[in-house]
């Protein structure tokens, strides 16, 4: 089935450039164009949309007011703003309602992938009840304004490292965070690093994306269910990344490799942040039976909820950009994709998540999920388990 994709700007000449080049696409996409916000809102009458696509600055509807109506008309839909550098705080009025940002000037190569992104990754982006329930949210997480500054930062022609090191910098929080991080015994660099610039350069931009993400999302917010704690969700988040990055390191040379294990990681349990936030209610029985011993609460949310946060995590993952190795992660962090008979992210997450819940004996009445040692055997790395729990408690010893 075509995707079908809407692209609203006032200038003729852009939705000219996209219908031209992505006439190639016609047997992929169905795309619709839209002079003003105004038009755009009688092509929504006409048709559902799988992507949403709006320039920032408009006469009469700017790009935020519209993607708020396209939130209310067609929430399954996903919202990108396209916006210039000089229209950072219009841009930052729009979060709530666009799931991406893309800077202009934006070649239609990197327009296309990031569709392709979020249209092709079909099992989990695809799963029409995942996406029911994610874009149909009253509001999805909030982009944090240092990760929206990063995102523009490393959009440019020539991106400054010291530049976004300065952005880390003017959050006390993430810098305290990141330079706690890149400081533990899991990263075994062989000097205190002191200069966020250093630590930015060492971690790496993508894991500095997570990390701030994580931060953001996970570690000062109080939670709407009695007794549920973000701060234990978080030092589980990191704890398991770290793991992850020392599992990666054992088993891989790629820097690309371990720095996505590590994203993975940060990232796994986000989706309980959509539950806990946005459907308490809902979540509530969820909670009180994993608290009761009642299973693993990956059985229990699919029982109770339809979907899992497994799912719901990598949905936005994947909607916020990182690349399919990290989203698949996400997605596979409890139950990793039995035809795949590679050595994976996914793989490596499931492991460090697994771990995580035994080493550090969480304890209460929770059943925590247990390693998929079929799946290992089937990947060729069951008898590395002994080694890599070694590895993770000697780290953690060092801590």
């Amino acid at each position: 089935m075509k995707r079908t994709i809407l692209f609203v700007d006032d200038d003729q000449h852009i939705l000219d450039g996209f219908r031209t080049l992505l006439y190639g696409k016609r047997k992929e996409w169905k795309c619709f164009f839209a002079l003003s916000g105004k038009e755009g809102l009688k092509q929504l009458e006409r048709e559902q949309f799988d992507v949403v696509i709006a320039d920032m600055r408009m006469p009469g509807m700017d790009g935020a007011d519209f993607l708020k109506e396209v939130e209310l008309r067609q929430p399954g839909a996903v919202r990108m703003i396209l916006s210039g550098y000089s229209e950072m705080k219009a841009v930052l009025k729009s979060v709530r309602h666009a799931h991406q940002f893309l800077s202009k000037p934006c070649s239609t190569e990197v327009v296309i992938e990031t569709i392709r992104r979020v249209t092709d990754l079909k099992h989990i982006l695809n799963n029409e009840q995942v996406r029911a329930i994610v874009t149909g949210l009253q509001a999805l997480p909030a982009m944090p304004d240092i990760y929206i500054q990063i995102e523009r930062e490393l959009e440019g022609c020539e991106p400054d490292l010291k530049h976004i090191a300065k952005l880390v910098e003017k959050d006390v929080g993430i810098s305290a965070t990141l330079m706690r991080v890149v400081n533990s015994s899991f990263f075994g660099f062989y000097q205190h690093i002191t200069s966020p610039a250093h630590a930015v350069a060492l971690l790496g931009v993508e894991a500095l994306k997570g990390l701030v993400l994580g931060v953001h999302l996970l570690s000062g917010m109080k939670a709407p269910i009695a007794g549920y704690s973000f701060r234990k969700l978080w030092e589980h988040s990191l704890q398991t990344a770290y793991f992850a990055k020392v599992i990666a390191m054992e088993e891989s040379s790629s820097d690309s490799f371990v720095e996505g294990c590590f994203i993975g990681g940060i990232l796994h349990d986000i989706g309980k942040l959509v539950f806990v936030t946005q459907m308490a209610e809902a979540y509530q029985p969820v909670v009180d039976q994993a608290r009761k011993g009642g299973g693993p609460i990956l059985s229990i949310e699919r029982r109770e909820l339809g979907v899992s946060h497994a799912e719901v995590g990598a949905y936005l993952a994947g909607l916020w950009g990182f690349g399919k190795g990290t989203v698949e992660a996400v997605f596979g962090h409890h139950a990793p994709d039995p035809s795949s008979r590679e050595f994976s992210m996914a793989c490596v997450v499931h492991v460090a998540d697994a771990l995580q819940h035994e080493i550090s004996d969480s304890g209460g009445g929770y059943i925590f999920p247990t390693l998929d040692m079929d799946w290992l055997d089937v990947v060729g790395k069951s008898d590395r388990i002994e080694i890599w729990r070694d590895a993770c408690r000697k780290r953690l010893e060092g801590e």
